[in-house]
């Protein structure tokens, strides 16, 4: 055999080789992750390993992913989105920070203990629904201390079902639920395992649990904007069917396994992305309706992404962006908008088209719902979804103070202690925690830096 063809044929087996190793890595991926419980294979694109490399317009600073936006050219993109010039800057005061926030605050589990005494005390009312709608008010949907929370969470978790309907308008599966003593309520199924990776920064179905980790963050920052929610298991052939009306039954089948699915009615909803009960029960979230004297309306999010590769919205390109904004009908709203700018960062939840406020004042807050599209993969940060704070440069002192208390290590900490007490714990991974750590450090060298670009604390913090 020639020299050339030796060579040939020892090429050729190195490919066989590197194949087979990476067969097996990903064999292993699969292996060690999730099962779906749906009726079909997930429709939807998902990942167990990102594939970084690919990906030219993220920036890498010491090792962690800094994510602005998908991109189909991102070399033109990036020369082009000038809105987002403030980065640079976090970047350059994000070392002192990580060293300034390096240990948790002896104040912080004295606010962590009196968070969960609400949720671990019982049998503070016998009417826990009169209780939650009596709380429900423009600016706090529950107060700072809310003895009786740990009532209304039981309750909702395990009163008896006594009507099932298809859920209200919108792109996700969802059932409407009404338990005993006339609560309704939303149940978001299950679609995920905990450490399923999601790419994208609105892709997939939504996560359940994120919805859960969303209202125990709202405590945490002081916000408490949204609707009460808590983990729960249910059974599809026991509890749901027998008492659904027929537009929701029409949508349940029976799995390959003989188990019991559904797949309702909503804009994706289609006989192949059923969910499935594991022949006992379903996990999934139940949120609370808000009561009527709550009219909720909904504005376009001045900072609202256009969906659409390589088109830009005006925010992306201005850099002043805020001063339109400032004079506009938002303007009232500003200081709560960037409240929910800090919130969907920590939680990376980049599909706030829309907000809600209560109708009333025109400095309502921002009523904090549908957090489905969350923790979609811990070790990302789409930066772009602080625009709003790197553009405005304005905070409350409240939110920026219990920032400072969360900093540290504190946040993950103090998170995982209020979700363990939930009916599905755990319902955050490890990673998904110390990835909000990450982004509270992000946060502080953004104002951080605000403050350089502003002049002093004074005309950044109100």
């Amino acid at each position: 055999m020639g020299l050339g063809r030796r060579l040939l044929v020892w090429l050729a087996w190195c490919a066989v080789l590197t194949a087979s190793l990476n067969l097996l890595m990903v064999s292993r991926i699969k292996t060690n992750s999730f099962t779906s419980r749906d009726h079909h294979p997930n429709p939807l694109p998902t990942s167990a390993l990102p594939n970084y490399n690919r990906r030219k317009e993220k920036v890498y600073l010491q090792g962690e992913v800094y994510a602005t936006r998908e991109l189909l050219n991102p070399e033109k993109y990036e020369l082009n989105r000038t809105g987002l010039q403030m980065l640079s800057s976090l970047y350059k005061h994000l070392p002192a920070i990580r060293v300034q926030y390096s240990t948790i605050s002896p104040q912080l589990m004295d606010i962590v203990q009196k968070l969960k005494s609400d949720i671990t005390r019982r049998g503070v009312t016998d009417d826990p629904w009169d209780l939650a709608r009596k709380w429900a008010k423009p600016r706090s949907l529950v107060p700072e201390s809310a003895p009786g929370l740990g009532d209304v969470l039981a309750a909702l978790s395990t009163a008896p079902i006594t009507a099932a309907d298809i859920g209200y308008r919108g792109t996700q599966l969802k059932a409407s639920l009404k338990l005993k003593g006339g609560q309704i309520v939303i149940f978001k199924p299950l679609r995920y395992s905990r450490d399923e990776l999601i790419e994208g920064i609105y892709s997939g179905f939504d996560r359940h649990n994120g919805e859960i980790a969303a209202f125990h963050l709202s405590r945490l920052l002081g916000l408490r904007m949204v609707p009460l929610t808590v983990g729960r298991n249910v059974s599809l052939k026991k509890q749901i069917l027998p008492v659904s009306t027929r537009r929701l039954s029409k949508t349940f089948l029976p799995g390959k396994a003989g188990q019991l699915c559904f797949y309702g009615v909503c804009h994706y909803c289609q006989r192949n992305m059923s969910v499935c009960e594991d022949f006992h029960s379903l996990e999934g979230t139940v949120i609370m309706f808000l009561p009527k004297k709550l009219r909720l309306l909904e504005e376009p999010h001045p900072w609202r992404r256009t969906y659409a590769k390589n088109k830009f919205t005006k925010w992306e390109k201005n850099e002043s962006y805020c001063e339109s904004v400032s004079r506009s009908s938002h303007a009232p709203r500003l200081l709560h908008l960037m409240d929910a700018a800090v919130f969907d960062f920590l939680i990376q939840n980049g599909d706030r088209h829309h907000y809600a406020h209560v109708s009333g004042a025109s400095d309502f807050p921002v009523v904090l719902i549908d957090n489905g599209k969350s923790f979609g993969d811990a070790y990302v940060d789409h930066m772009d979804v602080l625009a709003p704070l790197l553009q405005c440069c304005r905070l409350h002192q409240t939110t920026y103070e219990r920032l400072v208390l969360l900093s540290g290590g504190g946040m993950s900490r103090a998170l995982k202690e209020l979700l363990a007490l939930d009916p599905v714990a755990p319902v955050l991974t490890e990673a998904h925690l110390h990835a909000m750590d990450r982004r509270v450090k992000h946060i502080l060298a953004a104002l951080s830096a605000c403050r350089e670009k502003k002049g002093g604390w004074h005309n950044v913090l109100f």
